[in-house]
Parts: structure tokens; C-alpha cells; sequence
């Protein structure tokens, strides 16, 4: 029910604004830019399986593509408009070694494990039990990662303060961190890119 609502939040955006960063929630596509970039910061892509979590329009797999060599990406989200736009972005003939897919994490199991796994703004929607919802995503890809998963939240620590009515929420960044290191203790926390935000990864 959850998924449902936030798909058609989505699908609304995108019938207003068609391919802008509008449609995604982005602030600007350099604040997503600036999100990608403590990814490949951190983490050597190159020669791994790549799985795109909530891939939005494809974006991040052109930087990938720049900046590594070898990237077998996937491309993940629930919207099917958003995969559609990302096909004809980046058509599997030109582009053989990125594949995009209309997928619900949550409940359509991932049996395949991919070396790195990315979440890039999936997880600060506003739903109903918002810590146990978010632990519950990470453990999930957390699980199908091979390597490392690595996503980012809106946040910090101390906590700033959440509306009611928002549709985003704003975690404490300190109990997303003290979750993840039950799961493993290799991990990497940066908040030092944004106010607002943080990213961790979580290495096997």
C-alpha cells in the first residue's frame, strides 16, 4: 500500500514535468550530482555488477560509465514511466551493459546478488513506522550485495525536526549508522557534503 502511494506521488510528478529533476524530487540535478558523487568518492567500479535502486531516469550509470570501466549495471524502479524514459535514454543496443527494469524491492525478492548495490534518495519518503520501514530496506539490499551497499538519506544528527504533512522525512543519522553496524562492522559514514544528508556504505 505504501509502495502504491509513493509510485503514484511519482507518476504525478512525471505527468507534470516529463523528464526535469522536478519529477524525481530532486532539489536540482546538481544536489543529486553532488549525492552521486560520494558514491564513486568511495567505491571503485570498475569490472562489478552494479544495481541501481530507484535508478530514476539512469543518470548515475553515464557517470559510472565516465568515470569506470567494466560497469555491469541494473537499473531498478517502481514507476514504469521513469524506466521507460531511462530505455529510451539509453537503448540496450547502444548501450549493452546497462539493462533498466520495473522492480519493487520489497516485494518481489532479488535472488541474484550484484557486487555493489545503490540507493540513491529512495529512502526518505514520510510512511507509517518510518525507522523499522527504513532498517527493514537496508537489511533487504544490505542482503543482495556481494560487496558493498551504499545509500544515502536526508538527516543528521541531532535529528532536525519532521512536519506532519511532509512527504519527506528526516532520520537521525547516528541510529541509521548504530543499525548498520550490527549488520557488519566495515562501515563508512559521511555527512560532512550536505546539512541535511548523509551516506553510509556497509562492506561484506
Amino acid at each position: 500500500m505504501q509502495t502504491q502511494k509513493i509510485k503514484e506521488l511519482y507518476q504525478k510528478k512525471f505527468a507534470k514535468h516529463g523528464h526535469a529533476p522536478e519529477s524525481l524530487l530532486w532539489g536540482s540535478r546538481g544536489a543529486a550530482h553532488q549525492r552521486f558523487r560520494q558514491f564513486w568518492n568511495e567505491i571503485d567500479f570498475s569490472n562489478k555488477t552494479v544495481l541501481d535502486v530507484g535508478c530514476g531516469f539512469g543518470e548515475l550509470s553515464k557517470f559510472l560509465d565516465k568515470k569506470f570501466i567494466n560497469v555491469n549495471y541494473t537499473g531498478i524502479d517502481i514507476v514504469p514511466e521513469f524506466i521507460n524514459q531511462a530505455k529510451l535514454l539509453y537503448p540496450h543496443d547502444k548501450f549493452p551493459n546497462r539493462q533498466f527494469l520495473v522492480k519493487d524491492y520489497l516485494s518481489e525478492p532479488i535472488s541474484e546478488k550484484y557486487d555493489i548495490v545503490i540507493a540513491s534518495g529512495i529512502l526518505n519518503s514520510q510512511v507509517p513506522s518510518n525507522v523499522q520501514y527504513r532498517e527493514n530496506a537496508i537489511k533487504t539490499l544490505w542482503d543482495i550485495s556481494g560487496r558493498v551497499f551504499a545509500f544515502n538519506m536526508l538527516g543528521g544528527h541531532p535529528q532536525p525536526e519532521n512536519k506532519a504533512k511532509s512527504n519527506v522525512w528526516y532520520a537521525d543519522s547516528f541510529k541509521i549508522l548504530n543499525y548498520c553496524a550490527t549488520l557488519t562492522n566495515k562501515v563508512v559514514f559521511k555527512s560532512n557534503y550536505h546539512p541535511k544528508d548523509f551516506t553510509i556504505f556497509v562492506y561484506k
